[in-house]
C-alpha cells in the first residue's frame, strides 16, 4: 500500500507527453465514442461529407467535402476527376425531381382514354445554379430526407453573363422608377452606377401569379425591393396601402421552370418559382410565377441574384 505513493514523487518528474489521440479521451468531441445522451457539439468546419453529384449521363460520383467546400471548389475538383477540358463555364446544377409532378393531359380524376399508350417526355424539374460562393454541404442539407433532388455537374454558359454585360439585362422599362430621378443621365450609366456601388435598382414590371391552392394565374405588377418583393393590388399603384408583401428574397432560392406549361399550366414557357428554404418537400409551398417574354425573365432572375 505504501509503494504507490513512493512512486508518486518519481512520476511527476517525468516528462509530460503529449497525448497522441485526444478525441478518443474525450467523450464530447471523440466520432466513436460521442452519442446522443452525451450531447454532440456542433460539426465542425473539418468535418467530412458525403456529396453525391451526378453527370449528364446520368453517372453518379460521390465526393467528400467540408462545410467550408464552395460550388466553385467542387467544380474544379470534379474537372480534374473527369479529366474534362478547364473553363469557367462548368456549374453545379440543384434539381428537385420530386417538384416535377407534371399532370396527365388526361387530368385528374378522369379515365385514360382507350388505345396505345402516348410516349411522354420526362417533366424538367425546377433548377437553379449554384454561385460559387456557396456551400454545398450546407445546401445538401437544406433538402428534405428522402425527397429525390439531386447535383448536376454540367456547363452553364450564362453563369457570368450577369457580370459581363450586366446593363443591357435591365431594360429600361423595368426600372423606369429610377430613371424619373435621374433624367440627365443614361440608362446604361445609371445602372452601372447601380452595380459599382453594391447595390441593385428597383426592378418592376408586371409578373403572372399563380393563386395559392388553385390553378388560375393572374397579372400583378411587382415591385423588388431590398426588403422584399411585392405586388400590387391595384394597377401599378405603387401607394404602400396597396402592396402587398409576396416573398423575402434572403429566406428563399429562385428555380427556372423550363416546361412550366405543362408542369403547372403556365400561360408562357417563361415561368420561374420562388421556393422558401422553410418548405422542404411539396409543390404546396413553391411561389409560382411567369413573365411575358425571354428578357423580361432574365432580367428579374438576375435582379433576384443581386438581391440575394
Amino acid at each position: 500500500s505504501r509503494q504507490p505513493a513512493q512512486e508518486e514523487p518519481r512520476a511527476s518528474s517525468l516528462p509530460s507527453i503529449p497525448n497522441p489521440f485526444p478525441e478518443l479521451c474525450s467523450p464530447s468531441n471523440s466520432p466513436i465514442l460521442s452519442s446522443p445522451a452525451l450531447g454532440q457539439a456542433p460539426p465542425r468546419e473539418g468535418t467530412s461529407h458525403v456529396v453525391k453529384v451526378f453527370g449528364e449521363d446520368g453517372a453518379c460520383r460521390s465526393l467528400e467535402a467540408s462545410a467550408a467546400t464552395t460550388a466553385r471548389q467542387l467544380c474544379e475538383t470534379l474537372v480534374r476527376r473527369t479529366r474534362a477540358l478547364h473553363d469557367h463555364s462548368w456549374a453545379l446544377v440543384e434539381l428537385h425531381q420530386h417538384l416535377a409532378l407534371g399532370e396527365q393531359p388526361w387530368g385528374h380524376g378522369r379515365a385514360r382514354p382507350a388505345g396505345p399508350p402516348t410516349l411522354l417526355t420526362p417533366p424538367v424539374p425546377p433548377e437553379r445554379c449554384l454561385e460559387d460562393h456557396e456551400s454545398v454541404v450546407e445546401v445538401q442539407s437544406s433538402w428534405a430526407p428522402g425527397a429525390d433532388s439531386r447535383f448536376v455537374f454540367r456547363k452553364n454558359f450564362a453563369k457570368y453573363e450577369l457580370f459581363k454585360s450586366n446593363t443591357s439585362l435591365f431594360p429600361e422599362v423595368m426600372v423606369s422608377s429610377c430613371l424619373e430621378a435621374n433624367k440627365s443621365m443614361a440608362h446604361s450609366e445609371l445602372i452601372q452606377n447601380f452595380l459599382n456601388s453594391g447595390s441593385c435598382p428597383e426592378v418592376q414590371g408586371f409578373l403572372q401569379l399563380r393563386e395559392a391552392g388553385r390553378k388560375v394565374w393572374k397579372r400583378f405588377h411587382f415591385s423588388l425591393r431590398r426588403s422584399g418583393l411585392y405586388y400590387s393590388t391595384k394597377g401599378t399603384s405603387k401607394d404602400p396601402r396597396h402592396l402587398q408583401y409576396f416573398a423575402d428574397l434572403t429566406e428563399s432560392n429562385i428555380y427556372y421552370v423550363t416546361q412550366g406549361k405543362k408542369l403547372y399550366g403556365t400561360p408562357t414557357e417563361f415561368g420561374f418559382c420562388i421556393k422558401p428554404h422553410k418548405v422542404r418537400s411539396g409543390v404546396k409551398g413553391l411561389k409560382l410565377l411567369c413573365s411575358e417574354d425571354e428578357q423580361s425573365r432574365s432580367c428579374w432572375m438576375a435582379a433576384f441574384r443581386l438581391f440575394k
